[in-house]
């Protein structure tokens, strides 16, 4: 009788887990490419049944949204909503975020999506005062805009990157520390990390709190 143990074949095993991790790397690189933007726009939701309800958003990215209402669809609902400076979007309510939130999934195609970012990107630009368009890499460092810190200090910086999770910043002034909360227009972000010759800023999804502030 042989004494060797029975050999291991691992290659089914081994492969099924790169796909799993190789598939929880794209999921992963989808949420970071469709983060939300902080950003409240007002609309009217429709609802399967016909229902038109007045709605805003508390954050959107040119994948999905985060909707507020006092009536809303329930998870599993394709809703049809119409938003100011953005026009129609429709998709699926994927979950519940809170007292009176939904998320909604878009059901966009690849080219919608590319749209709606540059929608988001004007819109993005309105909030933060600056006059002309910002594309998400700037070549010429030629945008300027008021920044003011929750520490009293305000001044001028000039805008070196943009994208619709937050901008970087160049400036002569020495840098703030990080974590320190920034408005930006009329957004507000943290400082997230220092860069050469300025810093930054992470856009967030409401302002800070007083207790923040008191910090």
């Amino acid at each position: 009788m042989s004494t060797l143990a029975p050999k291991l074949d691992l290659a089914p095993k081994l492969a099924s887990a790169a796909r799993r991790l190789a598939a929880a790397q794209v999921g992963l690189r989808e949420r970071r490419r469709f983060r939300r933007m902080p950003m409240e726009v007002s609309g009217r939701l429709l609802d399967p049944f016909g229902r038109e309800l007045d709605c805003r958003t508390a954050d959107i990215s040119p994948g999905d949204v985060r909707i507020v209402a006092t009536t809303l669809p329930t998870v599993g609902d394709r809703v049809v909503i119409y938003l100011e400076g953005i026009g129609r979007v429709s998709g699926k309510v994927a979950r519940t975020c809170g007292e009176g939130e939904v998320a909604v999934i878009f059901d966009f195609s690849a080219h919608k999506r590319e749209k709606m970012a540059e929608q988001l990107t004007l819109l993005v630009n309105r909030n933060l005062g600056i006059e002309e368009p910002v594309r998400p890499v700037l070549r010429d460092g030629s945008h300027h805009i008021r920044l003011e810190f929750e520490t009293g200090e305000s001044y001028d910086g000039e805008v070196t990157d943009f994208s619709l999770a937050g901008i970087s910043i160049k400036t002569n002034r020495p840098p703030p520390l990080i974590g320190v909360w920034v408005r930006v227009g009329t957004i507000y972000g943290r400082v997230a990390r220092l860069i050469d010759g300025g810093f930054a800023i992470d856009f967030q999804s409401s302002p800070p709190r007083p207790s923040d502030n008191d910090a």
